[in-house]
C-alpha cells in the first residue's frame, strides 16, 4: 500500500479536484456548515409542492370517480328499465304466438311452420320450441335442447300457475347452459295444450339482444348476471357461466342495491355500475311470476377511457408540477454539494483507516470551517490509532513468543519427566507380569501395560505438537508432509500434500507460523468441517511462501468483517488472520455452505520485524 508523509499527503489531497465542486461560489466555500445547510431551504418548498401535487391529483381522481359512479348508477337504472321493457315486448310476442290457431290446433307441422316464420322472436331467442300437454317437445326451430320438459320446474309452474315463467340455468342435451322462458297455451276446448318455450343460450345472441340497446359510451360494455352471481352474457366469452359473487359490484348487486364501484381487474381500473332489472316493477301482468326477479345488469368502462379527454390537461399540470419540484431540487443539490464533497473525501479516508491503513492523512483546504476542524481531529485520531496499532502488535508478538516458550517448557517436562515415568511404570508392570503366577492377573497386567504404552504414545504425540523437533531437522516442507500423513492416519481423512516451487529460506518464526497455521487449519477441519478429504499445498515463490488448505466439508458463510468471527466463536480462524498479519503476510478464507472451505496464507520470504511491517488489509474475501 502506498504511504504518504504528512505534509506530502496534505499537498496531494489539496490538488484533488473532487474535494470541492468546480465553479463553487467563494462565499459558499468559506462559509460555515450551518450557512451551507441554510441554502437547502428549498427542501420545505419541495415537500410542500409534492404534497400539494399528490393531494390535488388524489382529489381530482376521487371527484372524477364519484361523478362517474353517480352517472353510471343512474345509467344502469335507466338501462335496466330498458331491458325489462324489451323482455315485456318479448313475452307479449310469445303470448300472441301462443294464442294463434296453428299452435292451438296441436298440429306439429303447422306449429313448426309458424315458429320458423316468426323473425321477431327468432331475433330475441336462440331457439323456439313447443311442447304438448305432457311436456314432450313436438316442434323446434333447431336442434331441440331437451326431448321433454315434463320433469322441469319451469314447465310445471307455467302449466299450474297459467303464466309466463323463466327457468334457472339448465344444461341442454348438447352440453350447453341455457335458460328457458315458458308461456302456456290452450287448445280449442280451453284445456292446457302445452307451452311455447323460448331458449336463451348463455353467451348467445338472444340473451344479449336487450344489452345491445344499452348506450354507455363508445368504450363501455354491459353484461348480465343471475340471482346466483353467474355471468349470463359478457363480451369476454371465457367469463360466461362463471359464478363471480366475490366481485365487489356483483356482491353489492346481490343485495338488491343500485350503484357503482371502482374496481381493479387484471391490473386495469374499471368503473362498474350495477343494479337489478326491475321486471316486477312494470305494470305488465306478464311478469307476475317471481322467477322474473333476481337478474342484474352491469355497465363497465375503463378508467383510462373515462380520463382520456382530460389527459392532455393532466400532462400539462404534471409538467408544471415536475418543474416546480425539480427547480428547488436542483438548487438543493447545488448547495448541498458544497458540504457533501469534502465529507465524501472524509468517508474515503475513513474506509482506508477501517481497512487498517493507518498511514493515511486527510487534507481539505477548502470547505466549511466545521469540516476543516473535523479534518484536524481525524488526523489526530489516525495518529493515535497508529500508535495503538504498534503497541498491540508488539504486545501480541510478545504473547505469541511467550506461548511458544511455554510450549517448549511443557514439552521438555513431558519428555523428561512424564514420558520417562511412564517408561519406568511400563517396565515395573512387565516385571510384575513375569513374576505373577495367576493367569488372570497376568492378563490384567498385560492390559495395563498396553494402556501405559498408549498413554506414552499420546504424550509423545502431544509433545511433538507442542514443539515440533522435525521442523528444525527436516525443514518446513517435510514437516508439513509428515503432519499430513499423521492426520490421515489418526483422523481417517484422505489428506493430499503438494509441495511446489524452489524452497526459499524463511525466517524461523515464519516457518513455525506456517506450521502452526497448518495445525490450526487441520484442527478446524477435524472439529467443524465434517469433511472426508483435505488438500494441502505449500508453494514457494521468490517473494513469499503460500500455504493452502482446502476441504470438501460443510462450509460456512464467511463474514466480510473479520471481527464477526470472534462473535461467532471462530477464534481459530481469527487467529490465522492475526498471526499472518503480524508477520507481514496475508490470510484469505473462502467458503460456501455445502461446498467446503479454503484457507490461504502467504508470508514474505525476507527477514523483517513485525513492528516494522506495514499493516495489511486482512479482510477475508467475500
Amino acid at each position: 500500500m502506498k504511504k504518504h508523509p504528512g505534509s506530502a499527503a496534505r499537498t496531494a489531497a489539496s490538488r484533488q479536484p473532487k474535494a470541492v465542486g468546480r465553479g463553487s461560489l467563494p462565499w459558499l466555500q468559506s462559509a460555515g456548515l450551518r450557512t451551507q445547510l441554510l441554502a437547502a431551504t428549498a427542501l420545505p418548498l419541495l415537500i410542500l409542492m409534492t404534497i400539494l401535487a399528490v393531494v390535488g391529483l388524489s382529489a381530482y381522481t376521487r371527484m372524477t370517480q364519484s361523478l362517474v359512479q353517480d352517472r353510471d348508477a343512474e345509467l344502469v337504472g335507466l338501462s335496466a328499465r330498458q331491458v325489462a321493457d324489451h323482455w315485456a315486448e318479448t313475452l307479449l310476442l310469445l303470448s300472441q304466438v301462443a294464442g294463434s290457431n296453428e299452435l292451438r290446433s296441436g298440429d306439429p307441422v303447422s306449429t313448426r311452420q309458424i315458429l320458423s316464420s316468426n323473425d321477431a322472436l327468432l331475433r330475441r331467442f336462440d331457439d323456439l320450441l313447443a311442447t304438448d300437454a305432457v311436456g314432450r317437445v313436438v316442434a323446434s326451430t333447431g336442434a331441440s335442447p331437451l326431448d321433454t320438459l315434463a320433469d322441469q320446474p319451469v314447465f310445471v309452474r307455467a302449466r299450474d300457475d297459467r303464466r309466463p315463467v323463466r327457468s334457472t340455468v339448465l344444461a341442454s342435451a348438447q352440453g350447453n347452459q341455457i335458460v328457458l322462458v315458458a308461456v302456456p297455451f290452450y287448445d280449442q276446448t280451453r284445456r292446457f295444450g302445452g307451452c311455447l318455450v323460448g331458449v336463451w343460450e348463455l353467451g348467445g345472441e338472444g340473451i344479449a339482444a336487450p344489452l345491445r340497446l344499452v348506450r354507455a359510451g363508445s368504450a363501455a360494455f354491459s353484461y348480465l348476471a343471475d340471482e346466483q352471481g353467474r355471468i349470463l352474457w359478457h363480451p369476454q366469452p371465457s367469463l360466461v357461466g362463471q359464478i363471480v359473487v366475490e366481485h365487489p359490484a356483483v356482491a353489492r348487486a346481490l343485495t338488491g342495491a343500485t350503484g357503482a364501484e371502482t374496481v381493479v381487474e387484471d391490473s386495469r381500473t374499471l368503473v362498474v355500475g350495477y343494479g337489478p332489472i326491475p321486471a316486477n316493477a312494470l305494470s305488465s301482468s306478464l311478469f307476475a311470476d317471481p322467477s322474473w326477479q333476481g337478474w342484474m345488469l352491469f355497465v363497465s368502462e375503463r378508467w383510462e377511457d373515462i380520463t382520456a379527454p382530460f389527459r392532455p390537461f393532466l400532462m400539462l399540470v404534471s409538467l408544471l408540477i415536475t418543474l416546480m419540484v425539480l427547480v428547488p431540487l436542483l438548487l438543493l443539490a447545488f448547495s448541498s454539494q458544497q458540504v457533501i464533497a469534502p465529507l465524501q473525501s472524509l468517508v474515503e479516508q475513513v474506509d482506508r483507516v477501517a481497512a487498517g491503513e493507518f498511514s493515511t492523512q486527510l487534507s481539505i483546504n477548502r470547505g466549511p470551517s466545521e469540516v476543516r476542524n473535523l479534518e484536524v481531529k481525524f488526523n489526530e485520531m489516525v495518529a493515535q490509532l497508529r500508535r495503538y496499532q504498534a503497541d498491540i502488535q508488539n504486545y501480541v508478538t510478545s504473547v505469541l513468543n511467550g506461548q511458544e516458550e511455554e510450549r517448549k517448557r511443557i514439552a521438555r517436562e513431558l519428555h523428561d519427566e512424564t514420558a520417562q515415568m511412564l517408561i519406568v511404570i511400563g517396565r515395573r508392570i512387565e516385571d510384575a507380569q513375569e513374576q505373577a503366577s495367576d493367569a488372570p492377573l497376568r492378563t490384567s497386567l498385560g492390559e495395563l501395560r498396553d494402556m501405559v504404552d498408549s498413554t506414552l504414545e499420546g504424550v509423545r504425540r502431544f509433545t511433538s505438537d507442542l514443539r515440533p523437533p522435525l521442523l528444525e531437522e527436516l525443514g518446513l516442507a517435510n514437516t508439513i508432509e509428515i503432519l499430513g500423513r499423521r492426520t490421515a492416519r489418526e483422523d481417517n481423512l484422505d489428506v493430499s500434500v503438494v509441495i511446489s516451487g524452489e524452497p526459499e529460506p524463511l525466517p524461523p518464526e515464519h516457518e513455525l507460523a506456517l506450521y502452526r497455521l497448518a495445525q490450526e487449519g487441520l484442527s478446524n477441519v477435524r472439529r467443524h468441517a465434517n469433511a472426508t478429504r483435505v488438500d494441502m499445498a505449500l508453494r514457494y515463490s521468490p517473494a513469499a511462501a503460500t500455504l493452502t488448505i482446502s476441504d470438501n466439508g460443510v462450509g460456512f458463510s464467511v463474514p466480510q468483517d473479520t471481527s464477526a468471527l470472534v462473535a461467532g466463536g471462530r477464534l481459530g480462524l481469527m487467529g490465522i488472520y492475526e498471526r499472518a498479519r503480524l508477520l507481514g503476510g496475508t490470510a484469505e478464507i473462502t467458503s460456501t455452505e455445502g461446498h467446503g472451505t479454503t484457507i490461504r496464507v502467504s508470508l514474505p520470504v525476507g527477514l523483517a520485524r513485525p513492528e516494522e511491517l506495514a499493516p495489511e488489509d486482512h479482510t477475508p474475501a467475500p
